[in-house]
């Protein structure tokens, strides 16, 4: 599918293709999030010791996928470049070897879950009702890892070859699944019995298997100017994975070093106490909402970015990628309004405990305060990895979360003892510093030089 055309430079049509692109990524990230906001609302329901386990639990079964899911992000940057450069044979060959490594890598990963539940929650946590309901959870949930790194795989090929309206549609009926099985199963709906924790874990497996099917039979029939090839899956051909893993591989480590600061913080956050760590899972969901239109136009730029480039026209990339940030910025400054005139109403969503709605509704307005720079952030990010520059979106990554964030979380929690909101605002730091180094080294332009 080719996204752009000679009349990209003008203004009109160029909004109108980030748009295009943009708006399906936006409508299946909010899909995504409104399952994470329903799954929290309906734990909400139970207990603060439910909320916590989930909350918890969640990170622990998910990091390590998103950190393999990342691989994703090497599969669209070189899907992208082959077919800005009409070569979609070549394309297909590398979401054939991605899918290959994807299905191979989340066996193994599901097994690891599976066996350090018990000991991961016994050593982070000191709730014996949040320690059991979390294992539980991880343990079913873990199930669905077989499919849903794959889909993340192959969705994101899908985005690099400009059809972002597939995943949107495979998101949409996978997560009404979802969201229909955590009413019925949590609470015992319609004469089935009631699970709850295991309820909403159960429910979360099948959407994931659902929506591993719609991606893999889209792509298995070929109905798209790229597709799956199993025959080209039986076996590593050297050369595509060297290109993936030298993409990939950085894209990994980003997410290893996001994940793994977001479960560090998690751990000294349970310090301050389970309500006061059910309010920060809580805000976090919430705030989740803004991530909506920054993920959709670093969508965009990331497809924009590659396509061009593999078409030999990078003044057009750049030009695209700035369009798109500022789209973004509009639209999440909007978000942040939202969280600063109407954080108590938000908090009513999620929750029906007092103590813990007060102390998520002043984390939700520090996040207001936090959305011009992650607008900026996510799509200057979105647009260096479309361009392959993996390596340099790392490095700032490193930055934000290593040497700003956990420290200045670190000093919150155990040095001065401050409460959770303080942890808010470090995160808002974070993001100005991230932002600053990403635009900087989007405007240094040596990302137009790179060949991959």
């Amino acid at each position: 599918m080719e996204i752009f055309n000679n009349d990209v430079q003008n203004k009109t049509s160029l909004n109108r293709i980030i748009f295009r692109l943009a708006m399906p990524a936006i409508l299946e990230n909010i899909l995504h999030t409104a399952v994470w906001m329903f799954d929290t609302a309906m734990v909400g329901r139970l207990s603060a010791e439910a909320l916590s386990a989930v909350g918890f639990g969640s990170q622990l079964a998910f990091t390590l996928v998103n950190i393999i899911g990342a691989m994703g992000i090497g599969t669209s940057a070189l899907v992208a470049r082959h077919v800005g450069a009409d070569q979609p044979e070549k394309a297909n060959k590398v979401i054939a070897q991605s899918f290959l490594i994807s299905v191979t890598v989340s066996i193994v990963l599901m097994v690891i879950n599976i066996l350090l539940a018990r000991p991961f929650f016994s050593l982070t946590m000191k709730d014996p009702e949040v320690i059991s309901l979390g294992i539980t959870y991880v343990k079913i949930v873990s199930f669905g890892i077989i499919f849903l790194i794959p889909t993340m795989v192959l969705n994101a090929a899908l985005r690099g070859a400009g059809n972002t309206r597939l995943p949107m549609l495979s998101a949409l009926v996978a997560n009404t699944i979802n969201i229909v099985g955590d009413y019925v199963l949590i609470f015992g709906y319609f004469g089935f019995p009631r699970m709850e924790i295991k309820g909403a874990a159960l429910a979360t497996v099948l959407s994931q298997i659902v929506g591993g099917i719609i991606t893999f039979s889209y792509l298995l029939l070929g109905k798209d100017i790229v597709k799956l090839n199993l025959k080209q899956a039986v076996k590593i051909d050297i050369d595509v994975v060297k290109q993936l893993s030298k993409l990939s591989l950085p894209s990994c480590l980003e997410e290893f070093s996001h994940s793994g600061s977001r479960l560090i913080s998690s751990i000294w956050i349970t310090r301050m106490g389970t309500v006061p760590f059910a309010a920060h899972q809580v805000a976090v969901s919430a705030e989740s909402m803004s991530f909506m239109p920054g993920y959709g136009f670093s969508v965009a730029a990331s497809t924009l970015t590659g396509q061009c480039l593999g078409a030999e026209r990078p003044d057009e990339a750049e030009k695209s990628a700035l369009v798109a940030m500022k789209l973004a910025l509009i639209l999440m400054g909007g978000v942040g309004l939202l969280f600063l005139l109407f954080s108590h109403q938000l908090m009513s969503l999620f929750t029906n405990i007092d103590e813990v709605k007060n102390i998520a509704a002043a984390c939700i307005r520090i996040a207001a305060f936090e959305q011009p720079t992650l607008a900026i952030s996510m799509v200057m990010a979105g647009a260096l990895r479309g361009a392959g520059d993996t390596r340099g979106t790392f490095k700032v990554g490193i930055i934000g979360t290593w040497l700003v964030r956990l420290p200045l979380i670190f000093m919150i929690v155990f040095v001065f003892k401050k409460p959770i909101v303080y942890v808010w605002m470090a995160t808002v730091v974070q993001f100005v510093v991230e932002a600053f180094f990403m635009f900087l080294r989007f405007k240094k332009n040596n990302w137009k030089k790179i060949k991959i």
